[in-house]
This record gives structure tokens, C-alpha cells and sequence, in this order.
């Protein structure tokens, strides 16, 4: 009786055991290519991380500095100011840098999402919206610089 008993548990075991095996096998699989982070990767997200932060600070000045001279050039100094500064209500609430491809050797493209907040709103729970994009492009050694704002 109790060969039996074992048998029959052994039998509904054993498929389960499989069963979770594949599973995390599967798993592994999906996961996304692995993040190569070197000193390039570093220096790029450091400025992807600032430009937005001055942005979520409506900094304008400090975040002009990080822009390139062509992405200064690129838009009026009226549309630049109120990308930084926004208006009263909505205003920056956050941001998300999920995800990037390499553009070659000097230039990281980041997916970014930037949130905004309408005081005394309760909105909805929405699905978030696509990514914006931020090219960040290697200036000298140690210098990366933002080529766009988030489009």
C-alpha cells in the first residue's frame, strides 16, 4: 500500500516538478538583451538623468547647458523656455527613462516618459502613453550632450 501511495504521489509530483522547470526556462528566454554598462553608458544616462531632472525643476539655464548647440538651434528660445518652465497647472510631476539603443559609437538614443500633474485633478488611471525619445550624443572624453528634446 504504501509503494503505491508513493507511486501516486510521485506521479503527480513529477509532472509539476517538469512543469516549473519549463517555466523558468521559458522565462529566461523572454528576458531582454543584456545592458552593456560602460563608462559611455554612464556619462550618457548622467545626462539624460540631469536634462530631465532641470526639466521636472523647470530649470531652463541648467538645462539649456546640456543641450547641443544644434538642438538650441533647432527650436525658437520662446519654445525652449516653455518646454523647461510648462504652465502653472499642469505641471512636471515626473519622468521614467525605460529602455535605450545604441546609435552607433557616440550617440545613446533613451525612451523616456514625462508625467504631468493637474492640481486638485483626480484623473482616471490611463494606459501610459508611447515613449518620447532623447538622443544624447559624446561631445569630448567626458562630455555627452542632449541633441533634441523629448519628441
Amino acid at each position: 500500500m504504501r509503494k503505491i501511495i508513493w507511486l501516486a504521489c510521485f506521479l503527480f509530483t513529477f509532472p509539476w516538478l517538469l512543469s516549473g522547470c519549463n517555466t523558468a526556462a521559458s522565462s529566461t528566454a523572454q528576458q531582454t538583451k543584456q545592458v552593456q554598462v560602460d563608462k559611455n553608458y554612464l556619462l550618457a544616462l548622467h545626462t539624460a538623468n540631469n536634462f530631465l531632472i532641470a526639466w521636472l525643476n523647470r530649470d531652463a539655464a541648467k538645462g539649456s547647458e546640456l543641450l547641443t548647440d544644434n538642438a538650441k538651434k533647432s527650436v525658437s528660445p520662446e519654445d525652449l523656455s516653455m518646454f523647461f518652465s510648462g504652465l502653472s497647472n499642469p505641471h512636471h510631476q515626473g519622468f521614467e527613462i525605460i529602455g535605450h539603443e545604441n546609435a552607433g559609437e557616440n550617440t545613446v538614443t533613451f525612451h523616456v516618459w514625462l508625467y504631468e500633474y493637474y492640481s486638485g485633478d483626480t484623473p482616471e488611471p490611463e494606459k501610459r502613453p508611447e515613449p518620447y525619445t532623447i538622443e544624447v550624443s559624446k561631445v569630448d572624453e567626458n562630455t555627452w550632450l542632449v541633441n533634441n528634446l523629448p519628441k
